[in-house]
């Protein structure tokens, strides 16, 4: 009996343990609800921006870009229902946000209240499914696909690099290749590279430097959707999906800068 209340303690105050290692969010937004599920957020250093993807059973999009405050407070709503989006991107070198969608194109977004765009690049990854993030230089953008992750120029879609090998979240036997636990997300900041495993049973964030080699790891509390990974004004973000309801954006500090 005494082994018995021993092993009863030595396991609760384990998992006091493991569960103080985990990383909590500092920062939370509430993403407007939509028809379809969120998937991408990013900031110009005034604002944040939120864009949408995901189509419905007929097929039409209901694409749309929110607009917040550093707070989190929502400002606007802006409708781009004709694109199924993935990545939005802030490019530090013509002041212009980007979008990267379904259909494999990247486009300029030349004013936002009209919607008007400008396609800046198309065809040239393979997967629909991946969030292209664009390194805060403005020169680089990644593409994460199974762990095989692509340098290319911003400016032509050249790839600089390859990289193998990269942790993620394992997609279902019967679904490969759909993104939905991080096998295509990628986001980066001056720093470091970051992949995730949107599985709730082992939800972490890894961290690689530059060159592709492991930091560190990171379990952390909140987060599902595995399209989601974005780095916007200091936070890593991940959210749960939003689909028809909110969408919440939870936002970490996972290295000292």
């Amino acid at each position: 009996m005494k082994f018995f209340h021993f092993t009863l303690l030595a396991f609760f105050f384990l998992s006091l343990t493991v569960s103080a290692q985990v990383n909590k969010p500092l920062f939370t937004l509430k993403d407007e609800p939509g028809l379809s599920h969120n998937a991408h957020i990013t900031s110009d250093g005034k604002f944040f921006y939120t864009c949408n993807g995901g189509t419905d059973k007929e097929g039409n999009s209901h694409g749309k870009i929110n607009k917040y405050s550093l707070t989190g407070e929502f400002i606007k709503s802006y409708p781009f229902k004709k694109f199924d989006m993935r990545s939005i991107m802030y490019n530090k070198k013509d002041k212009h946000l980007y979008i990267a969608t379904f259909d494999m194109k990247i486009y300029r977004i030349i004013d936002l209240e009209s919607g008007t765009t400008e396609l800046h690049l198309e065809k040239i990854y393979k997967n629909g499914q991946c969030s292209v993030a664009l390194d805060p230089d403005g020169k680089t953008f990644y593409i994460m696909d199974g762990g095989s992750l692509n340098l290319c120029k911003f400016k032509d879609g050249t790839v600089i690099k390859s990289i193998s090998g990269l942790s993620f979240g394992a997609d279902d036997k019967d679904n490969p290749g759909s993104g939905r636990y991080g096998s295509t997300a990628v986001t980066v900041d001056k720093d470091y590279i970051y992949t995730w495993d949107a599985h709730s049973y082992s939800r972490k964030i890894f961290v690689y430097d530059k060159k592709g080699s492991f930091v560190k790891s990171f379990p952390i509390s909140n987060g599902n959707w595995g399209y989601t990974l974005s780095c916007a004004n200091g936070f890593v973000f991940v959210a749960m999906d939003g689909k028809n309801q909110i969408g919440l954006w939870y936002g970490y500090h996972l290295l000292e800068k």
